[in-house]
């Protein structure tokens, strides 16, 4: 809706300036135009009008100066393939000095994308230009290129020159990257005479602004980054927000920074909320990875988003349960905000996260407990959301050391070590424990944990209190964010199946170099295809697939049946309610190094999203999407995000997996009884799952919480 209201405005302006400028078909308003909406960040009106004007050009010079600047519009709306086009005609169209300066952003252009070849070729050009800012530009852009040792010395270089042209973009550039360096002496220098030369409020003052700033926090010189600081937000005000955004997120989150090392903690809060609204007004255009490979998640969106809520739970501090109230909910919607930024990031996409956001996220039944686990810096805090309202619970745990513990404790779980009773007790003390008196006030049964960072490689059901686990008083469950799970009731949980599994793998094995431990994949480098087939068998998944066959009514897809077209074609049918697949699968920390093994093929979670994509599923989603034989990367705090995506990608409602390889026996048990306690009708999927490992835990074969604690279902519960 968004996208579609931005292109209505856009063509209206288009319009508005089509009609003033027939009169005199003025070509040189429109491009001047059309770069002042570029230059504005006003980047679908400045594409509108310049595609018409790229169309009705005349004259060489007209068609490579609209080339250009659709070209520059282009890069800056992030379409780099379509931008190389437009500025290469322009190139082409171009001699003399226009051609270096084509050369120059072509190789910009280039380094953005990483084309490395092209930068230096393109770059190599511009430096022979007779504009000297052209060839100071270049080499700039040519030192960021270099080795560090290579690039110090010619930034040394360059600076004397750069600082008699005088320029403040160039003399920016020249700061960020002595900056880099950790050459303060010049970066300042640099920025100093930037903040001197340039236009008021201009994009080369706020950058300079921001420069300053910056470098006086790190040296702690508070009152003066601060008054730079506010300097630069001041020159913000009348500016467009799409044309100077990053730097606009920067400088509102360094005063927050700022005002709460000097300990005014009101400012702070106020300048965190103006930062994470500036965050919402981009997010859309802001992309997940950014021009140098880093993330936009780990760079604005954690650190803003975990900074506000922080600010909003000590604004809650003291304060009656009704006037708490509001700022409780504040601190806890900054943190599902921060959840749904973080599956973006996982899975690499904003659109699939977005289309789940929002529903009937908000019902919570009575009797559940919705427990959102946040780790701060210097504490850990539980945020306990009931039917009844909202709990806050603080707990003076450090985020290093609760990652810490947490770690130990899974790995303790996956080795079958006999110390895991001590770290499980830990745990129940630090999670559990400080909130039995209130799950006992608001008699609840049913846990659903919100986990944070390393708390998601923890089993809580395999939490001890000292005379029995956590899964022995409650029903337990997980989800990515309330905000990103369909909680409505199932009407029917078994109504149609879908079961797919692979004990003994067909052609996929060509395209790995895999080995196997238990049910465990783990890449290897010398492995050969000859050698995979007998390592990667799954003997329990017919007996699971045989089993679950006489209780679940639907199709059976075993073996060479379960190939990546014979799967697609029955499980988007939007026939089947539940899927159950038993075969190997590794969640790792991206969506990349993600994926699970049909007979024949890999299938990634994008891949899972193509081949569940049909209209019937998007009107009626699944029910449970089962995968009983993956696991996710061990010490990868982020991986149990990949079972979370994998119900995304697949529109299912909830997802049960598995934490680490689990034990062939145990599974099959576990998942018959699952799906015999659904079959009754009388119990959530939650419960359900409760009850099987209970009765596992009863069998001394399979006590350990090794056999029946890697199980973990995530999404609706119920």
């Amino acid at each position: 809706m968004g996208q579609a209201i931005r292109w209505f405005m856009a063509l209206f302006a288009l319009a508005a300036v089509t009609c003033a400028c027939a009169a005199t078909d003025d070509v040189d308003v429109r491009l001047a135009q059309g770069a002042q909406w570029r230059r504005a960040g006003q980047t679908h009106q400045a594409l509108a009008l310049l595609t018409a004007i790229s169309t009705a050009a005349t004259t060489p010079e007209q068609r490579m100066r609209a080339a250009a600047e659709l070209g520059l519009t282009l890069a800056q709306e992030r379409r780099f393939d379509e931008a190389r086009t437009a500025l290469a005609k322009a190139y082409q169209l171009a001699q003399g000095e226009p051609r270096a300066a084509y050369a120059l952003e072509l190789g910009n252009l280039a380094a953005r994308t990483h084309d490395d070849e092209a930068a230096a070729r393109y770059l190599a050009e511009a430096g022979l230009a007779g504009d000297a800012r052209v060839r100071l530009a270049a080499a700039l852009n040519q030192a960021r290129m270099r080795p560090e040792a290579e690039r110090r010395l010619a930034l040394l270089t360059l600076a004397p020159a750069v600082a008699t042209q005088g320029d403040a973009v160039l003399l920016t550039s020249l700061g960020r990257q002595a900056q880099s360096l950790g050459e303060t002496g010049l970066a300042w220098r640099s920025w100093e005479q930037a903040r001197r030369a340039a236009l008021p409020g201009s994009r080369a003052q706020l950058d300079a602004l921001d420069g300053l700033a910056g470098l006086y926090e790190s040296q702690g010189r508070i009152a003066e980054a601060l008054s730079l600081d506010q300097a630069g937000l001041t020159a913000l005000a009348g500016q467009p927000i799409a044309s100077v955004g990053e730097l606009a997120i920067e400088l509102e989150w360094r005063d927050a920074r700022l005002h709460k090392t000097q300990g005014q903690a009101g400012a702070a809060l106020a300048a965190y909320q103006r930062a994470a609204d500036r965050l919402e007004a981009l997010r859309a255009d802001i992309p997940i990875e950014l021009d140098d490979g880093s993330s936009s998640y780990v760079r604005w969106f954690e650190p803003i988003y975990l900074g506000l809520a922080e600010s909003l739970l000590d604004a809650s501090e003291g304060l009656p349960p009704d006037r708490a109230a509001g700022p409780l909910r504040r601190a806890r919607d900054a943190v599902e905000l921060l959840r749904q930024t973080e599956m973006q990031d996982f899975l690499g996409d904003r659109c699939a996260v977005d289309a789940v956001k929002g529903g009937s996220a908000s019902v919570i039944p009575a009797g559940t407990a919705v427990i959102h686990a946040v780790l701060l810096p210097r504490r850990l805090e539980l945020l306990v959301e009931t039917a009844q309202g909202l709990r806050r619970v603080s707990q003076p745990f450090a985020r290093d050391d609760m990652r810490d513990l947490a770690g130990r404790f899974a790995k303790q779980l996956r080795d079958q070590g006999a110390g895991f009773l001590r770290l499980s007790q830990q745990l129940y003390d630090r999670l559990l424990r400080p909130l039995e008196g209130l799950l006992d006030e608001l008699q609840a049964d049913t846990l659903v944990l919100v986990p944070d960072g390393a708390l998601r490689m923890v089993p809580f059901g395999a939490l001890h209190d000292g005379r029995r686990f956590a899964i022995e008083k409650f029903a337990l469950g997980s989800m990515a964010g309330l905000s990103m799970t369909n909680t409505t009731v199932p009407k029917a949980q078994l109504a149609s199946n879908l079961l797919a599994g692979v004990s003994d793998f067909g052609p996929v094995v060509d395209k790995l170099l895999l080995t196997r431990t238990g049910r465990e994949l783990v890449a290897q480098t010398d492995g050969t295809p000859r050698s995979l087939r007998e390592s990667l068998a799954l003997p329990g998944v017919s007996r699971e697939i045989t089993a679950l066959g006489r209780l679940l009514p639907g199709e059976r897809l075993l073996n060479s049946g379960f190939t990546v077209e014979a799967f697609s074609r029955a499980a988007s049918s939007g026939r089947y309610r539940v899927l159950h697949v038993a075969s190997h699968g590794v969640f790792g920390g991206d969506a990349r190094s993600s994926f699970m093994l049909a007979y024949d093929d890999l299938l990634t979670l994008d891949g899972l999203q193509q081949l569940l994509g049909a209209d019937a599923l998007r009107r009626q989603p699944l029910e449970l999407l089962t995968l009983s034989a993956c696991e996710t990367a061990e010490g990868n705090e982020r991986a149990p995000l990949g079972i979370s995506g994998a119900a995304i990608r697949a529109r299912a409602k909830s997802v049960l997996g598995t934490l680490w390889p689990v034990d062939d026996d145990a599974a099959v048990e576990l998942m018959q009884r699952f799906y015999g306690g659904l079959a009754e009708g009388h119990t959530s999927k939650a419960q359900a799952l409760r009850q099987a490992q209970r009765e596992l835990l009863a069998k001394p074969q399979f006590a350990h919480p090794f056999y029946w604690a890697p199980f973990t279902l995530i999404g609706n519960w119920l």
